[in-house]
């Protein structure tokens, strides 16, 4: 004790400072640094912060340098991971939160989309054979017509399928449809889905036999079908066909009845799982319903108006070419007609020829035929025809028979047969020269009578009519205008107005007055009844031209007519005369 005594007295006269620099250069800590590490050793919790930071950075150096592997510390993660979810469930579900939340919300608006869009289809093909084929196949099948719409609505594409190890999670084989992958990382992918598998499980307390077989992924949908040793998930594009999951099923099938041995034995060698390949080829399969390409309904629609104003216009111009045939015949038939030549000139067909007057109006036989004027037009120049039809006709123009006499030509020779006077022989005698075509006239058949001239009996008849007016009149009153229109009627039945004839009745209209009182005053008055008997008998057809006003005082004339009447008078004159 004493001897201790004597060696703590070296350093009594020392000060702490001394003696903390002794202590560093000895033990290489200062007083803080041991009172830090004093710390650590008896305060677990601060050795465990101390530490926090250079955990991270030394597992990854491990992982790079290989002194440690995912698979050594997955069960550590998958342990932590379980024993969190146990004890505090709402932990792990308020990490993922941010992440599933919006992926759900992405989904339902998808699933959404999808189900108007196959409404709006069902809809427009609601009254379609297709549907109604389908409503009668729902009433005879088991299946609801929803369930036969959207059978007939898939188009679905597989992308990639890969088999999983069950107890591992280990990736034995992968195949994709030959395009791009959808996954950058196969293993990562199907670790994730076993953590996925195994949280669905822990998270919502179910049991082993209800397993987790579709997650959706953006487009995408994860069918996943699973067996006791191996599980099969194939990334689906768009929607599949429930027969699709049979697919999955007989392939994971296969897997384990021609690799069990490997699957229970299973060590880490994943070559042995190539002859599985086959059985997973299987399932990547596509069906993409091609549209049916829509008819072109416009284009079949100018197709049909094509056609029909084809049809139209063929059938117009067949209908047009055989009534101008027609109408061509018949003026070939036609006496006094020749057709020399005919042409098409701005869409019309111009006939071209010779033509007597007496022959028939092309326009009429046109109109006969119903050829219209907007599609023919005629240019005959005047001739003589010497056909037996023509010259018949121009012998009654010229010579003008009564009723009783009928003529006919035959050889050049024409024949006058029946009664007439002596008056009209004569003439006829000697006016049958100027019918061309005519050589001889034989009157033989014609019996001559005695019957006075009907014409001139007629003439006296219509010279006979007087109408006597009041004084200062000149209308008619309710009993003259029968009168009048008597003596219209017999001036239209006996009297021939043609101005063809060698001489043309003319009526002259004589108003009579007195010299009694104003002569000049009468005399302008009685022209007034002239003028208006000459105005009533031109709007009940009588031509103008043969219609003459006349004044007349009775002192001056031996036929007394009284005063203030109006008389008729027949004259016959020449055409140019008038």
């Amino acid at each position: 004790m004493a001897q201790l005594q004597r060696k703590m007295g070296i350093f009594e006269d020392m000060s702490e400072i001394k003696l903390n620099e002794l202590r560093k250069m000895i033990v290489g800590l200062d007083t803080e640094d041991l009172q830090r590490l004093a710390m650590f050793v008896n305060d677990p919790e601060a050795f465990s912060d101390e530490i926090s930071g250079l955990l991270p950075n030394s597992i990854k150096l491990m992982l790079e340098k290989g002194n440690i592997s995912y698979s050594a510390l997955m069960p550590v993660v998958e342990s932590a991971l379980k024993d969190s979810v146990k004890k505090n469930p709402s932990v792990l579900a308020d990490v993922l939160f941010p992440i599933m939340m919006p992926a759900i919300r992405k989904a339902v608006a998808d699933d959404l989309n999808r189900m108007i869009e196959s409404l709006n289809s069902t809809l427009e093909h609601s009254f379609s054979p297709k549907r109604l084929g389908w409503r009668l196949k729902s009433m005879f099948t088991s299946k609801s017509y929803a369930e036969i719409v959207l059978s007939n609505a898939y188009i679905f594409r597989v992308k990639q399928v890969f088999l999983i190890h069950k107890q591992t999670g280990i990736l034995l084989t992968n195949i994709t449809d030959n395009e791009n992958a959808v996954t950058k990382d196969a293993d990562m992918v199907t670790s994730m889905l076993s953590a996925i598998k195994d949280f669905v499980q822990d998270s919502f307390d179910v049991g082993q036999t209800n397993e987790l077989d579709t997650i959706k992924v953006g487009q995408f949908n994860i069918w996943i079908e699973q067996g006791p040793s191996a599980i099969i998930a194939a990334i689906v594009e768009g929607n599949a066909p429930a027969e699709f999951r049979i697919m999955l099923k007989d392939a994971i099938e296969k897997v384990h009845l021609k690799q069990s041995y490997e699957l229970e034995n299973f060590s880490g060698d994943v070559d042995v799982f190539k002859k599985a390949e086959p059985y997973i080829q299987q399932c990547v399969v596509s069906e993409q319903k091609k549209k049916k390409k829509k008819k072109p309904i416009i284009v079949i629609i100018l197709l049909i108006a094509i056609l029909g104003l084809a049809s139209y216009w063929t059938y117009i111009s067949i209908d047009t070419s055989i009534r101008i045939s027609k109408l061509e015949k018949a003026l070939k038939n036609e006496a006094g007609i020749v057709v020399t030549n005919d042409e098409r000139h701005n869409g019309k067909v111009i006939f071209e020829g010779l033509r007597d007057p007496l022959a028939a109006e092309p326009t009429n036989i046109s109109d006969a035929n119903n050829v219209d004027t907007s599609e023919v037009s005629f240019a005959f120049k005047p001739y003589l025809s010497l056909e037996d039809d023509i010259v018949l006709k121009r012998a009654y123009h010229i010579l003008k028979p009564p009723k009783s006499v009928t003529l006919l030509y035959k050889n050049k020779e024409l024949y006058a047969k029946g009664n007439c006077n002596q008056s009209w022989m004569d003439m006829a005698i000697n006016n049958y020269v100027k019918i061309a075509g005519v050589i001889k006239f034989n009157v033989n058949s014609l019996v001559f009578n005695d019957i006075p001239d009907t014409t001139s009996i007629k003439r006296l008849s219509i010279e006979a009519y007087y109408f006597v007016f009041k004084y200062k009149a000149i209308t008619l009153d309710s009993t003259q205008k029968v009168k009048f229109n008597n003596l219209i009627s017999e001036v239209n039945s006996f009297l021939n107005f043609d101005f063809d004839q060698d001489s043309v009745p003319v009526i002259v209209v004589i108003a009579h007055t007195s010299y009694l009182g104003n002569a000049v005053a009468n005399k302008k008055v009685a022209f007034s009844r002239a003028k208006r008997f000459i105005t009533l008998m031109e709007k009940a057809g009588i031509p103008t031209e043969v219609l003459v006003p006349k004044t007349s005082f009775i002192e001056n004339t031996d036929k007394k007519f009284p005063a203030r009447s109006v008389s008729f008078k027949i004259i016959y004159s020449k055409p140019e005369d008038l």
